[in-house]
């Protein structure tokens, strides 16, 4: 329903912000993350939205990056974590760093963050990894990959099921394939993140 709000921060508090966008003002529930960058009351931004509806109400979320809005979509599909887990998991731990301890099934990682527990750590990383499988395996052409590689391509496709651009992940892609250093899927996407994430 809403893509993006435009607008001025009119005030910041612990998990929420609220936009006034030509005298309306629109309540936006965020990460901890999206809080640091968004900036200081009087300024314009730009946050990705999600609404949320449930039997009791309805709610507006904002992401500072369509990255961030791209994970929390994947993470509120998890059994068991509704928006507000997602957001704290979010808040513990910054896109790429998830993606990477998703990638690389580190349930250790995922455990530290406040309010998740081993278990969650390692339903979110079972639930996700499958979606990202079959994201890979439905994704079309990325354009650009060195040698039209098979696993340079599956690489990609995984990349930007984990929310990069098309364009990142194929750039990720061909920077470690060109480095030579990666035999397997798995080391292809593990070092791709990290480079992006430099």
């Amino acid at each position: 329903m809403y893509s993006y709000i435009i607008g001025t921060i009119a005030d910041m508090q612990e998990g929420k912000v609220v936009l006034d966008n030509h005298g309306i003002g629109y309540e936006l529930n965020v990460s901890s993350f999206t809080l640091s960058k968004a900036g200081t009351v009087g300024k314009q931004i730009k946050l990705f939205t999600h609404l949320g509806v449930s039997d009791d109400a309805m709610r507006l979320y904002g992401f500072i990056s369509e990255e961030e809005r791209t994970m929390f979509l994947k993470l509120i599909t998890v059994s068991g974590i509704g928006p507000k887990v997602a957001l704290q998991i979010l808040s513990g731990m910054d896109v790429r760093t998830l993606a990477l301890a998703i990638v690389n099934s580190d349930a250790k990682s995922l455990a530290r963050i406040k309010g998740i527990g081993k278990k969650t750590a390692e339903r979110v990383i079972v639930e996700l990894k499958e979606r990202v499988e079959a994201d890979a395996v439905e994704s079309g052409d990325f354009a650009g990959i060195s040698a039209s590689s098979p696993m340079g391509q599956e690489a990609a496709a995984v990349l930007a099921s984990l929310g990069l651009s098309r364009t990142d992940a194929a750039a990720a892609v061909n920077k470690v394939l060109a480095g030579g250093k990666a035999n397997t899927l798995e080391e292809v996407i593990t070092l791709a993140l990290r480079s992006v994430d430099k």
